[in-house]
């Protein structure tokens, strides 16, 4: 890594094998319930309102229609509205599809890689250049990273605009308090696009802000707390606007897991150890043992660190504070899934690289790789080939027969979105003035009534609605008494035909 050809190569190897996992086979899986949520908020209301429409209006995410501005139906859910933005735009060139969906995704991720290979390349400190070299192949690797990388949701992008923010923050508190300096404009801008994606980003811009607050506090800086205070009043606009949804949130009202504290603790762990791919914080400790080892006993001379131990070890800190506080915010929601933990991989990725740089041998740095790459590549090709919920499937299916006054009926009210997007391509023509909801089965008689015109009605959904859709059937299903039934992955679709 300090021969500058060997590295030149070495970096566009890495960057050519992370580019391809990203953007290889964007658009061979369905979209799955949450990016088709995501591209109806940016494909179906408008960034400047209709007439007769407001431009922001208070409603919580279960009250969103059809006649809502992009401003009153983001404000209504929990998350900042970048990603929406850059899909809104992708929608533009590649209409409701997949790509449009998941091009933002892929593309910020790419741009991490090359972020970090450009340090790589252009620091002038050997030391710092294989730091980053090392961090730059585990960012490409990084299951979770290749996973949501090709999802249509706002966690590559927060997780890459952290990353790059990140990267600047690290760099200017490598050698700690005593040769600080205040954040520069581009590590602000890049960390209050980062606060517009997700709220766990913004918890990850607190935590490292908060060592900044009290520098500038400490050497009274106030070039330091007027760019902080920039950031905070740029993110401060929108948790005015977005407040009531989070309050509904943090109150429990969009929970959907209930457990108790022992299990929650116990699933909490494991999501950690799933996204920042527990193998190799293994390996790392093992490395960092080992080598402590070596060099105590004379085996090895240390080779030339780039960030001094107490540097690693607030690093580590830093980490675990996020991820503590990430948790509670989570619990007391009533979510849970690895996904809220994703804005630790780059700082992970850093401090791994910490201890892999400080690896001399030639044969020892290309045996780690071929332990990391060992560790990652199941994983990896798992995520590849696990289906999402085939939305896609149920869509053509239902449009298959579909004649012009087939009834599409589906469950819940609140979630056409999930069977419309991809029922609207297949037609050619919008299904909705078509499209009949049942979202409880004391609505049966009444979803029967607008049935009643109808010879064919197309059935989509998911399969916690069956139960709905079977409750209508008992109801008036001798009208219709050929039934057809399909399952997909997580869904189904049928067809109900009069002879």
């Amino acid at each position: 890594m300090t021969n500058k050809k060997w590295l030149a190569a070495l970096l566009l190897l890495a960057l050519v094998v992370g580019v391809a996992l990203r953007l290889s086979q964007l658009d061979r899986k369905s979209l799955w319930a949450d990016e088709l949520f995501t591209l109806s908020m940016a494909g179906d209301h408008p960034l400047w309102p209709e007439p007769g429409m407001r431009w922001y209006e208070r409603k919580q995410v279960m009250e969103i229609d059809d006649h809502d501005s992009f401003l009153t139906a983001k404000a209504a859910e929990q998350s900042p509205p970048l990603n929406d933005l850059l899909e809104k735009i992708a929608i533009q060139w590649l209409g409701m599809t997949e790509l449009a969906a998941r091009l933002p995704a892929a593309m910020s991720s790419c741009a991490l890689l090359l972020w970090f290979a450009w340090f790589a390349w252009r620091h002038p400190e050997a030391p710092v250049r294989r730091v980053l070299t090392w961090t730059l192949l585990l960012l490409v690797l990084y299951p979770a990273l290749q996973v949501y990388a090709q999802e249509g949701r706002a966690y590559s992008l927060g997780t890459s605009l952290l990353g790059m923010g990140g990267l600047l923050w690290m760099l200017r508190w490598r050698y700690g308090f005593a040769r600080w300096r205040a954040p520069g404009w581009g590590e602000i801008a890049l960390l209050t696009l980062a606060c517009y994606t997700h709220y766990n980003a913004a918890l990850m811009v607190a935590v490292l802000l908060t060592p900044d607050a009290w520098a500038a506090t400490r050497l009274k800086s106030g070039v330091a707390w007027r760019r902080v205070l920039v950031l905070a009043g740029a993110f401060g606009v929108w948790l005015m606007l977005n407040a009531h949804a989070i309050l509904f949130t943090a109150e429990g009202k969009a929970a959907w897991i209930t457990i108790n504290e022992s299990e929650r603790i116990w699933r909490t762990l494991q999501d950690w150890s799933y996204i920042l791919h527990g193998f190799w914080l293994i390996v790392a400790v093992l490395v960092a043992a080992g080598l402590a080892w070596a060099r105590r006993s004379g085996r090895v001379v240390a080779a030339p660190i780039a960030w001094s131990g107490r540097a690693m070890a607030w690093l580590i800190v830093l980490i675990v504070v996020f991820l503590l506080l990430a948790s509670l915010v989570v619990a007391h929601a009533g979510m849970g899934h690895p996904r809220f933990y994703i804005f630790a991989i780059p700082w992970v990725a850093v401090a791994a690289g910490m201890v892999f740089a400080q690896m001399q041998s030639r044969w020892g740095m290309a045996l780690l790789l071929a332990v990391i790459v060992t560790l990652s590549w199941p994983l990896l090709r798992d995520s590849r080939r696990a289906p999402k919920d085939d939305f896609r499937a149920i869509a053509l299916e239902a449009a298959r027969l579909a004649q012009p006054d087939t009834v599409f009926l589906f469950p819940t009210a609140p979630n056409r979105y999930m069977y419309r997007i991809y029922l609207e391509r297949f037609l050619k023509r919008d299904p909705r003035a078509h499209m009949v909801a049942v979202s409880s089965a004391e609505e049966a008689t009444v979803v029967c009534a607008e049935l009643s015109a109808t010879r064919h009605v197309a059935v989509q959904g998911h399969l916690w609605g069956r139960a709905l859709t079977d409750a209508v059937y008992r109801q008036c299903g001798h009208r219709w008494p050929k039934r057809e039934q399909k399952n997909f992955y997580n869904t189904y679709a049928e067809q109900w035909e009069q002879p």
